[in-house]
């Protein structure tokens, strides 16, 4: 019976390793269609997920502590969590799209149409420059043309991300159904997550061993506290910092202070590199349009930046993760050649759960063999 087993699956590996040479493509098409078919359904869990973080400190530090003394209404707490965060969502929501949005899209149009003019004037300055020095003559290059060319370029480069940035904010209406179905699958997920929970842990119950199946409880719990403490702590030392840097940018009269305080916390979420790309972006879009006010700009930001790595972010987000710097590299770099942007945020919590499972495996390992020493003395 084994032996029919063995040869049945060492014939199942070999046709899934003949499908991957004959169609490459068939696999990743079959999982592209099944991920579009269950979009809703992920988009939920995403959502659920996210929900449930300021959900949870709801329900447990303000909505039960007041209901505790009524029975019948402690059991109506988690209903009352949950629309208390659905209350508070769909306010910062609807300030948003009200009053954020339509600056952000006036910032990004006014953008749009000075960098054309922005570029012609900063070719034409060095081209005058240029010809003041005579050094044309001397390399004997055509000097304006490189220029010319150089500026086109960057020219290009920014409107694409201006265009991709519009086909974006487009693209939001299509993700609109499936994000609609996804907010109704959540609100069914956080109304009945432990009765959920309890049947998935029935189904690994089911078909794993015991010290299996609390292995697996086990990572899955930590995923969820590692992912939990990595969004909370990011978010809020990201609405710090932006309300923070709008205000102080606001008093200074920098320009598209609102959109400069959106754009660099929201980058930050990529850890080490999102600040810096944050603020040579911002730095870029100050340098168009009001250049003596840049060294301003520098000065101020990292001096808020100093002050909240040393006093906000070690409170707020603190050592979490408890990843070693090599390792936070190791989960940009690597997440970011995998999956891009997503990979970079997603990589830094989920590669602090393999270093925490491999470090704990590795001190069991250790432990083992200093047991098994100390049995033969």
């Amino acid at each position: 019976m084994n032996k029919l087993k063995n040869q049945f699956m060492l014939s199942t590996y070999i046709m899934i390793f003949l499908l991957f040479i004959i169609k490459p493509m068939l696999i990743p098409n079959i999982i592209s269609k099944i991920l579009i078919a269950f979009k809703p359904f992920i988009i939920g869990g995403v959502i659920a997920f996210l929900i449930n973080i300021p959900m949870k400190i709801i329900e447990e530090k303000l909505v039960r502590p007041l209901l505790m003394k009524n029975k019948k209404l402690e059991n109506l707490s988690r209903i009352a969590a949950l629309v208390t965060t659905l209350i508070i969502v769909s306010i910062i929501i609807a300030v948003f799209i009200n009053y954020v949005a339509p600056q952000l899209i006036d910032s990004i149009s006014t953008l749009a149409n000075i960098i054309p003019e922005y570029i012609n004037s900063v070719q034409n300055f060095i081209i005058e420059k240029i010809n003041s020095l005579n050094i044309e003559e001397e390399i004997k290059i055509d000097i304006p043309l490189m220029i010319q060319k150089s500026m086109s370029y960057i020219g290009n480069l920014i409107n694409i991300f201006i265009s991709n940035l519009f086909n974006f904010t487009l693209g939001i209406t299509n993700f609109f159904i499936n994000f609609f179905l996804g907010i109704i699958i959540a609100v069914y997920i956080l109304l009945s997550k432990e009765k959920l929970s309890s049947q998935f842990k029935k189904v690994i119950y089911a078909f794993f061993n015991e010290n299996r199946y609390e292995k697996i409880i086990y990572v899955l719990h930590l995923t969820h506290q590692k992912f939990s403490r990595f969004i909370l702590g990011q978010s809020t030392d990201g609405l710090i910092l932006g309300t923070t840097f709008f205000i102080v940018f606001t008093l200074v009269k920098i320009p598209y202070a609102l959109l400069i305080s959106i754009l660099i916390p929201i980058l930050n979420f990529i850890p080490i590199f999102g600040t810096y790309v944050g603020i040579f972006i911002s730095a870029f879009i100050i340098l168009m349009v009001k250049p003596t006010v840049v060294i301003l700009f520098l000065i101020l930001i990292f001096s808020i930046q100093q002050l909240d790595g040393k006093f906000v972010y070690p409170i707020v987000v603190g050592n979490s993760l408890g990843l070693p710097s090599l390792w936070i590299l190791l989960a940009i770099i690597v997440g970011g050649n995998l999956f891009g942007i997503i990979g970079m945020v997603v990589g830094m919590p989920l590669v602090s759960v393999i270093y925490e499972l491999f470090g704990q495996y590795v001190n069991k390992k250790i432990e083992i063999k200093i047991n098994d020493k100390t049995i033969k003395r």
